[in-house]
């Protein structure tokens, strides 16, 4: 690689990370599972315990459904930068920058040419739903920044002696089980393990079958040594640990591909290029001289689609892409040279950049629009710090700057319950979005003498241009905080 090529690629990084940075604050708007999260770990900060605080009329119990790292990582976070929509979304940030670093030295491992890791890379970093993850405050990329650490450190018990390969297994069982302790959604990948020890027990005769056994003995020690810290501490049990498992929610949550259905998306076009890819390495024989990369990217992809709940129709794809840009690039990039799946698979990262340069657009187009600090400036002027408010959850982080304790009317149970509990806790604010198809429902029950309409606060942005085009766009739009803001009336309640 040349000197220009090089100070170009650091100049687009650093472009990268830095927009990523100045924009964090501003897309998405606060969502569902941001809150959630940052609720759970608003309970652990000050409780030890794991409770959604903002949900706690539907889920009066603690959610041990994810495991107890991510929250302890964010809180942290929050303890040394203090609590904020930036704090909190920078840890998804930083873990996603590292999980490219990781993949970068996979590529390396699995011999791919710096052409094919640079269009790797770039496939991944600007691919639509990745991007839109580096914002989340979802857990994925902390859980896949582990997973990828343990591929690296497994990569190493071939390398080493005896006692280093004892080592990186336990190593490897140790960030196996950081990985679930963060969410066990990730456990697709797994399936690269179970088949690279298929694999190495058809080598027996060549190396012997105890060093094979052995290593994935201590690979799931010390997966088993973590892990059970978490089962014992939260559950008391292995017998309890499984009831919660069976009788909870969370195996309806994280698994069920298939079944989920399918929506026409570009992920599907994405995966019928992985199903090309590989039956072009099953036509030229070459997957058990590429079986690395073969077991490191097919058993991973077909767990995705047939475990996790929406894998299929475009949910947590950026869990998957990485794998799904190793085995294109890696096939179509690095083994091959056939000029037009190279040129298709240049298009790909090109047609994610134009839509990525495209969303920044609508970003710094629409920042007064999207700014939680103005926002926040104009619906405080409304609510008295220190008091009780429903409403979104992009009105979180509004309510704990002001010091109210927050619900949100979303998830949080059925309608009628829902509102008696409102009215018999006396919450003092009813913050509703005016784009929230469902203030049909609430609205009403709220102008029952209970609840006076304080004040709407209007955005005249929605009908933009960049609004309408980024809208047709794979990203999820938030559009505005404007609201209607209901104040409870004692005399009526």
């Amino acid at each position: 690689m040349n000197k220009k090529y090089k100070i170009l690629l650091v100049i687009a990084a650093s472009v990268y990370v830095i927009y990523h940075l100045v924009t964090l604050i501003y897309s998405p708007l606060p969502w569902y599972d941001e809150i959630t999260f940052n609720s759970i770990t608003h309970s652990y900060i000050n409780h030890h315990t794991f409770f959604e605080e903002e949900r706690i009329i539907a889920l009066p119990q603690q959610k041990l459904d994810y495991g107890p790292l991510y929250f302890m990582i964010q809180a942290g976070v929050i303890k040394m930068l203090g609590f904020s929509i930036f704090t909190f979304r920078i840890t998804s940030l930083l873990f996603g920058l590292a999980d490219l670093f990781l993949i970068y030295h996979i590529c390396i491992r699995l011999k791919f040419s710096v052409n094919t890791i640079v269009v790797t890379l770039l496939l991944i970093a600007l691919e639509p739903a990745f991007n839109q993850s580096l914002h989340s405050g979802r857990m994925d990329f902390t859980s896949m920044f582990f997973f990828f650490l343990s591929y690296l450190t497994f990569a190493k018990t071939a390398d080493t002696s005896k006692a280093g390969n004892i080592f990186w297994a336990l190593v490897t069982g140790v960030l196996l089980s950081l990985a679930m302790l963060t969410t066990p959604r990730i456990i697709f990948a797994f399936s690269f393990y179970f088949f690279y020890f298929i694999f190495e027990l058809t080598d027996i005769k060549t190396r012997g079958w105890q060093p094979v056994v052995s290593k994935y003995i201590f690979i799931l020690t010390g997966f088993a040594a973590v892990y059970a810290i978490w089962v014992y501490s939260a559950f008391g049990s292995v017998g309890n640990f499984i009831y919660y498992n069976t009788h909870s929610s969370v195996i309806k949550d994280h698994a069920g591909g298939f079944a989920s259905g399918v929506n026409l998306k570009y992920n599907l076009l994405i995966y019928a290029y992985v199903c090309f890819v590989f039956l072009l390495l099953l036509k030229n024989k070459a997957v058990k001289k590429n079986i690395e990369l073969v077991l490191f990217t097919i058993p991973v992809i077909i767990a995705f689609l047939a475990i996790v709940t929406g894998g299929i129709s475009g949910r947590y794809f950026a869990m998957i892409i990485p794998f799904a840009a190793i085995l294109i690039t890696g096939v179509t990039v690095n083994l091959y040279n056939y000029p037009l799946l190279k040129k298709i698979t240049y298009l790909i990262p090109v047609l994610f950049g134009i839509i990525f340069v495209f969303k920044g657009s609508y970003i710094f187009g629409t920042l007064k629009q999207h700014d939680p600090y103005y926002n926040e400036s104009v619906i405080s002027k409304y609510i008295t710090p220190n008091s009780s408010i429903a409403g979104d959850f992009r009105y979180y982080y509004i309510a704990r700057d002001n010091n109210c304790s927050f619900l949100s009317f979303e998830g949080n149970g059925p309608l009628e319950p829902e509102m008696q509990y409102f009215l018999d806790h006396k919450i003092n604010y009813f913050i509703i979005n005016k784009d929230n198809p469902e203030k049909d429902f609430y609205i009403p029950a709220l102008l029952n003498n209970n609840y006076k309409l304080v004040t709407i606060v209007e955005d005249d942005n929605s009908g933009s241009f960049f609004h309408k085009v980024i809208s047709k766009l794979p990203y999820r739009i938030s559009e505005n905080y404007s609201c209607y803001i209901y104040k409870y009336n004692a005399i009526g309640g």
